[in-house]
């Protein structure tokens, strides 16, 4: 039989499971994490809305569960590996479920259409370890080698570029091939919820130099289905507090190519420090745009 347990002593128990969730840089906490004196089940909850749509908020603080769920009360590299693979399957099944309500036809994005692989693509740093994870377990010796040294020249080729300048038919994706995504099972969540609508503007807006200037400068051209995007936003939002907060993990956004580079060049001792809490990707990070108001309006970050 269960014992029973008083209002004040599950109140108290609650309030020292939040002391163990960490501030932000701005001294802010976004989730509050609660355990069952009872069943000793953890789980979060949003301390206020992230997002102006209710959904959203609900699938990031599903993500944020889920990273509880995988990690418990200690994580690891192989943790954070399948958790990765577990959020990135889960943003597919999101978005293809959002994508079914479109009328038929609507999409434009198929295999071979590679217009939105010519930019520079933010990941989080459990996405990383998942790509670099999934190349040395399915690529030969030599393949490895191959792939690590295509990293290192498309990092030689794009340190240093703004993202404005990375968009351009110059600058493919280190892993397009033949105009198809070799990592296509571990592609980065953004690429996940990224869906088009008209093939041929994205085809413009790439190669058409006066289209893509006037895209770069104010938006202009971009015709995508928001659902996807927004529950990309919301599931990564949901993963890197969940990190952050509960694990002290360094979250902080990063360049994929940069972050690739730098875990061919630094081997295990990049992940080791990571999961020991030190901020190892430093020299990989990439541009923070959550800031950015047009950025913050496709995401449908609450303001």
């Amino acid at each position: 039989m269960k014992r029973k347990i008083g209002k004040k002593a599950r109140a108290a128990a609650l309030e020292n499971e939040r002391r163990f969730v960490h501030t932000d840089a701005d001294g802010r906490v976004h989730l509050a994490l609660h355990r069952d004196p009872a069943s000793g089940h953890a789980f979060v909850t949003l301390t206020g809305a992230l997002f102006e749509e209710q959904w959203q908020n609900d699938v990031a603080a599903g993500a944020a569960n889920t990273a509880v769920a995988s990690l418990g009360d200690g994580p690891s590299v192989a943790r954070v590996v399948e958790l990765a693979k577990s959020v990135m399957a889960a943003t597919s099944r999101l978005a293809d479920g959002l994508l079914a309500r479109a009328p038929a036809g609507a999409v434009a994005c198929k295999a071979g259409c590679d217009h939105c692989c010519y930019q520079s693509v933010g990941v989080t740093p459990p996405e990383a370890l998942a790509i670099h994870a999934h190349l040395k377990t399915t690529l030969s010796k030599s393949e490895l080698v191959n792939v690590a040294a295509r990293v290192a020249e498309a990092y030689a080729r794009t340190r240093g570029l703004s993202s404005v300048d990375r968009f351009s038919p110059e600058h493919p994706c280190v892993f397009l091939e033949s105009s198809r995504c070799s990592i296509y099972e571990v592609r980065p969540l953004s690429c996940r919820g990224m869906n088009s609508l008209d093939a041929g503007e994205c085809a413009k807006r790439l190669r058409d130099p006066e289209v893509r200037a006037e895209f770069l400068a104010n938006g202009a051209g971009a015709h995508s289905f928001m659902e996807p995007i927004r529950a990309f936003h919301a599931i990564s939002a949901g993963l890197q507090l969940g990190l952050s907060e509960l694990y002290a993990l360094d979250m902080r956004p990063l360049d994929l190519i940069a972050a690739m580079h730098l875990l061919f060049t630094g081997g295990e001792a990049v992940p080791r420090a990571w999961i020991a809490g030190h901020a190892a990707f430093e020299a990989a990070r990439g541009g923070d745009s959550t800031h950015d108001l047009g950025i913050r309006e496709i995401s449908g970050l609450a303001r």
